[in-house]
């Protein structure tokens, strides 16, 4: 019987075998020595870093500066503690007001509108003439069979300039501010109201630019009276007759105009921003 020798048979590769370069074959396992001793060669290149060697030595600090509590015990009877809650809490409408109120910029108030340097108000009255009353016509009393009919003196040219003045200020007209159902103005001289509408011009800013005003009646004629209407219409509205311009026209015998039945005036005031 053939005895087995040990000595080692070369093998030849298989064809279609990878060989593996003797430097590229895999260590060997490791014992646990050489383990261990790997891990140390890590940890110590590990902690050659700063900023690790650091963040390990601030974490180690305060692990030892923290005291050790013994470890707690519940019995059955005691509650489980109340576990903190991972949902934001909602804050209260105060809070919430006041955070939106800090981070959102302030609103500024808007600003008033600047004056406007110039205004203008267009008035308009009517009167029905019945006999045996006077006719006031500008504060003067012109001489005629006939009158306005009206809660006061019915004085159309004087009425229809302040509801341009109270126009051009942007107020209500003379009928809101003097009504004819107060009996304080029962037979009051439209003077008054005048010197009422040229207050709230001077408080508002303002004085008058210009006066254009047009009578229109039948009869009687204004000419003769016309230019001392205007010099007490001047007087009332303390402007210069320069700025100050009364007509007159009839209708033609048109309607109740031209029938001596009524009388009516038109006026355009300006006024200016002192």
């Amino acid at each position: 019987m053939n005895r087995i020798s040990n000595a080692k048979i070369p093998v030849s590769p298989a064809p279609n075998a990878k060989v593996i370069p003797a430097h590229k074959k895999p260590l060997p396992f490791l014992a646990f020595r050489g383990q261990e001793k790997t891990r140390k060669l890590y940890s110590a290149a590990a902690l050659s870093r700063p900023s690790e060697r650091d963040d390990m030595a601030s974490a180690s600090s305060l692990f030892l500066a923290s005291p050790t509590t013994a470890p707690r015990t519940r019995t059955p009877s005691s509650p489980c503690p109340a576990r903190p809650s991972l949902r934001p809490r909602r804050p209260s409408l105060a809070v919430a007001a006041a955070l939106q109120a800090e981070h959102q910029p302030a609103v500024a108030a808007a600003p008033k509108p600047p004056a406007l340097p110039f205004r203008v108000g267009h008035g308009f009255d009517l009167h029905r003439l019945e006999p045996g009353l006077p006719l006031i016509i500008g504060g003067i009393s012109i001489p005629h069979d006939r009158g306005c009919d009206a809660h006061s003196d019915g004085d159309v040219l004087l009425h229809c300039v302040v509801d341009a003045i109270l126009g051009a200020l942007g107020l209500p007209d003379i009928g809101q501010i003097f009504p004819d159902t107060d009996p304080r103005w029962k037979g009051a001289d439209s003077c008054v109201f005048m010197r009422e509408a040229v207050k709230l011009m001077h408080q508002a800013g303002y004085e008058l630019g210009n006066l254009d005003a047009t009578l229109i009646l039948q009869k009687p004629k204004i000419s003769p009276f016309k230019e001392t209407i205007r010099s007490n219409l001047c007087e009332l509205l303390g402007a210069d007759p320069s700025v100050v311009n009364i007509k007159a026209k009839t209708h033609e015998k048109v309607d109740s105009l031209g029938e001596n039945r009524s009388i009516a005036a038109h006026t355009v005031v300006l006024l200016m921003r002192k």
